[in-house]
């Protein structure tokens, strides 16, 4: 992990970014060129997209995320990795991941994207002292909500 990172990415999003979540991902020219099962699949997608439109963002926490306190992720067990603009390399982090203050106190990452999706910790995890991840220097990997389509039950939950 590099020392520091110059971009941070949060979870808030514009409309518009919203909308793009759902560009098609292919030009007509490249649909013409597939076959019958490979179109029926991306249509069905586009009919589910359409179905239920992106509401939010979850971006995946990694070495370098920051904390609503002043924590950091400073090294995560994960074997999962980024690669940066910048041509750095960073892990993804997970729950159970160990976050670290200032003062030399750590704390646990105590929820994530859930047991289906490897736990990954997420903008927006919270820690065993209540603290929440803020941000994340990586922006490639999200995990989308979707309108009517319920989260898992172990995705984010709440913290008593």
């Amino acid at each position: 992990m590099s020392a520091s990172h110059s971009l941070l990415f949060t979870n808030d999003v514009t409309p518009e970014l919203l909308n793009q979540l759902d560009s098609p991902p292919f030009t007509e020219q490249q649909l013409s060129t597939f076959d019958e099962c490979a179109l029926q699949v991306v249509k069905d997608q586009q009919t589910y997209c359409i179905a239920h439109p992106p509401i939010a963002i979850y971006r995946v926490a990694a070495e370098g995320s920051q904390t609503r306190n002043g924590g950091v992720i400073k090294h995560t067990a994960s074997a999962f990795e980024f690669r940066l603009a910048d041509g750095s390399q960073i892990r993804g982090a997970h729950k159970g991941d160990c976050v670290e203050y200032p003062d030399g106190t750590q704390a646990l990452i105590v929820t994530g994207s859930g047991e289906a999706n490897s736990n990954l910790a997420l903008v927006s995890s919270y820690l065993s002292n209540g603290d929440q991840i803020i941000n994340t220097p990586q922006d490639s990997l999200v995990f989308i909500e979707r309108h009517g389509v319920p989260l898992a039950e172990d995705f984010l939950p709440t913290i008593e």
